[in-house]
């Protein structure tokens, strides 16, 4: 009788620790924050480093917003299934779907109206995102893979329910130079665009099929409706697709996406989603976010501090993006089309000179395999482009910001003992950067002065002169080490000697660095705070002297 008891006792202990609220990893992520002000992150769901960041877009062309969502806003235009996240440019937005109950309207500039929301209705977690639509009747939800974003719209009032398929939209004026849309079966629909924004050649292909048959589809060319029984092209493209509403059953969609083709991206689409369970989805997101957040395990503090930590990471694992499809293909620097071998992934969206000091010594530590694969892009551009990437966007170099912060990663990489990627073609990646003369330099176009002189002289009051040299030292310096590690002692006797110039720059009289102009003096009139607030300052890229003295 007694240990009858006891084993009551133990059970209901051990219910009660099964069903007490557990808190993991995952559960502290906030994609809200960084939403306002000026954060630039988006709010949508994206699998980790994945391709496809299906998201709400409330704004366009404006620079409060370059993740296209801004949490002043009340409106919103649809979900686009490409985002930046935390850059200052603007970019992508691309293949928007807009769930509607509204009838078209071709008097408009636009046949269709935002939708109004409030942030009472929203919900969002890693992999997650929902909005009511109160005015339409319609709840939207959207979660992630890799490379398929997958949408769920309940319409809860009517027996019509309608999906716009937008090709034109974009969260900046990019220039699109051309477009497709085709229907491929009653409940499927298939498109390319290619684009120029920030960057000159971007590609991207989709597949949307859907957990309905459509009832009716109509395209729409330059705000007219034309007829579909061909291949639709131009650069103003729009779908109508309507569905029967009288089950009230949720309309499912999921959209795979490639920068090849549409094969690839109803290849990808297959072979990561393989039905319509969208909580099936959500749920092996939601797992994939717990394991990579999980790797670091947070002790005291408080649950703000969880909160702030485990976002911050979060915000650190949404980008670099995969760019290669299931097949191993990918878009080259070179625009064709290469293949990778089995094992590998490729990633796109490098903000180097932003990360390689601190996001990517902390993926060393953290997820070294991914930290290799990304050693390994960087150098396959270089083998496809000619140079380093400094700030890599979807193939393209958009060449901004200051500096080489590529050679600074690789060496920071493989001083870390990480080695497994081809050390001699980056070597010679970084001797390029380092030796070419300015005027043939796309990463040091300061290069004859830096040479000559040691530094880069002031020649303009806000040519960023100081920030440039100081990234070259910094690379300099990761230069002469992995030299010296692999060997070549008099480059790293040389490039640890040009590292040094930056004491051309301290000012004795104000205890910092100070822009000098090309005859060897002081620039003057100098205030070390100028550029507190962000206004521009002479010699130094967004940052005063009082910031780029602690380089």
């Amino acid at each position: 009788m007694k240990l009858n008891i006891l084993h009551i006792l133990l059970y209901l202990f051990i219910c009660s620790a099964c069903n007490s609220e557990e808190k993991f990893s995952v559960d502290y992520v906030d994609p809200f924050i960084g939403t306002g002000f000026h954060g630039h992150t988006y709010p949508g769901a994206t699998a980790p480093f994945g391709a496809v960041q299906l998201s709400p877009d409330t704004r366009v062309g404006n620079w409060d917003a370059c993740a296209g969502y801004h949490y002043n806003d009340t409106t919103l235009r649809g979900f686009s299934h490409t985002h930046l996240s935390g850059t200052g440019c603007i970019d992508l937005g691309d293949i928007l779907f807009r769930p509607t109950t509204q009838e078209p309207s071709f008097t408009n500039e636009f046949f269709y109206s935002p939708a109004n929301f409030s942030h009472q209705d929203e919900m969002a977690s890693a992999g997650y995102y929902s909005v009511l639509l109160k005015d339409e009747g319609i709840k939207a939800e959207l979660t992630a893979t890799p490379h398929v974003g997958m949408h769920r719209y309940t319409y809860f009032t009517g027996n019509l329910a309608a999906v716009i398929v937008d090709m034109a939209h974009s969260l900046d004026n990019e220039y699109i130079y051309e477009a497709e849309l085709e229907k491929t079966a009653d409940n499927e629909i298939t498109g390319m665009r290619r684009t120029r924004g920030w960057t000159d050649n971007q590609y991207i292909y989709f597949v949307a099929r859907f957990s309905k048959s459509f009832q009716t589809v109509e395209f729409v060319k330059n705000k007219k409706k034309v007829p579909i029984n061909t291949k639709l092209t131009g650069t103003d493209l729009q779908a109508i697709l309507t569905f029967d509403n009288t089950n009230g059953e949720p309309i499912i969609a999921k959209v795979g996406l490639s920068l090849v083709s549409v094969q690839n991206a109803r290849q990808n689409m297959e072979a990561e989603v393989k039905d319509f369970d969208f909580d099936a989805v959500h749920t092996a997101t939601r797992s994939a976010w717990e394991q990579q957040l999980s790797t670091i395990t947070v002790e005291g503090g408080s649950e703000a501090d969880k909160e702030n930590f485990y976002t911050a990471m979060y915000h650190a694992m949404v980008v670099p993006s995969i760019v290669n499809d299931v097949n191993g293909e990918y878009r080259r620097h070179d625009m064709q089309i290469g293949k990778l071998p089995i094992g590998r992934i490729q990633y796109s969206t490098f903000s180097l000179w932003d990360t390689f000091r601190n996001v990517h010594p902390f993926m060393t530590l953290t997820f070294p395999d991914r930290q290799l694969d990304m050693v390994r892009t960087l150098i396959d551009m270089y083998k496809e482009w000619g140079w380093l990437p400094r700030w890599e966007l979807y193939g393209n170099e958009t060449l901004t910001m200051s500096g080489d912060p590529a050679t600074a990663m690789i060496a920071d990489t493989w001083l870390r003992g990480l080695r497994d990627f081809d050390t001699d073609a980056a070597y010679k990646a970084m001797l390029k950067s380092a030796n070419t003369p300015g005027k043939d330099n796309f990463l040091r176009t300061d290069n004859d002065d830096y040479t000559a002189l040691g530094y880069v002289p002031l020649r303009e009051t806000f040519d960023n002169s100081v920030s440039h040299a100081l990234e070259y030292y910094i690379a300099d310096f990761a230069l002469s080490q992995f030299a010296q590690a692999l060997g070549y002692d008099e480059d790293a006797k040389s490039f640890a000697k040009r590292s040094l110039g930056y004491k051309n720059y301290y000012c004795k009289d104000f205890g910092t660095l100070r822009p000098k102009l090309p005859d060897g003096k002081f620039y003057t009139p100098f205030d070390p705070m100028q550029g507190l607030n962000f206004e521009p300052s002479p010699g130094f890229h967004e940052g005063n002297a009082w910031n780029y003295t602690f380089y």
